[in-house]
């Protein structure tokens, strides 16, 4: 009765046109809730196994369990003895240090190979540095001298300009000749793609040819 009518508050809690939603008419009793009185008295019917399956059942049963007690018996017989051998402290003691020594030994090696690759990875990486700094030294000296070279090309080319400069003894002859030879730096192009050079200059006609 309690679950209709949560049922009914919550259906009345949604809008009347629910076409997208599916109800769940039957659901899992919850656990903490008690027997249902039409099912308190229900006593459910005694399977009915027939006599061969029960036989087989048993027998069954009876090879499992003698199969478990063997196994029992042999792992406590096997760890019982283990476990009386580690009383003794003599022989624990002895069994330790024989440990102790196996694994050092194993230590040692192991060190050992892993101290011979780093000196191959040190000698190799060593090699490299060293083949990469006199690459490097070559391409410095060989930039030194480009530059160098450049800078002579430069000095060369200065040393031959210095003739052209204007001194200021040569002034006055400088300002004469620039007013005697005046120089148009103006230009056009014709339709033929040539060059005229000077702002008042007139192009030469072209002579017409006789056939």
């Amino acid at each position: 009765m309690l679950r209709i009518i949560s049922n009914l508050r919550l259906l009345n809690s949604f809008p009347e046109n629910m076409h997208n939603c599916q109800p769940v008419r039957w659901r899992r009793k919850p656990m903490w809730l008690p027997t249902a009185k039409s099912k308190v008295f229900r006593v459910p019917p005694r399977p009915q196994i027939s006599e061969e399956e029960d036989n087989e059942l048993k027998r069954l049963n009876n090879n499992y369990r003698t199969a478990m007690n063997s196994i029992r018996r042999y792992l406590t017989n096997r760890y019982s003895v283990k476990l009386q051998a580690k009383a003794d402290t003599e022989q624990l003691k002895k069994a330790f240090e024989e440990d102790l020594a196996r694994c050092k030994a194993i230590n040692d090696e192991w060190n050992a190979e892993l101290e011979k690759v780093r000196n191959e990875r040190i000698a190799k990486q060593l090699e490299e540095d060293i083949k990469f700094a006199e690459n490097r030294k070559l391409e410095l000296l060989k930039r030194e001298e480009e530059m160098l070279a450049q800078a002579e090309e430069i000095v060369r080319k200065e040393k031959e300009l210095v003739g052209t400069f204007i001194t200021p003894e040569m002034l006055d002859e400088a300002i004469e000749n620039a007013i005697n030879n005046p120089v148009d730096y103006n230009f056009a192009i014709d339709l033929e793609g040539n060059k005229i050079l000077g702002r008042e200059t007139t192009p030469v006609e072209k002579a017409q040819v006789k056939q």
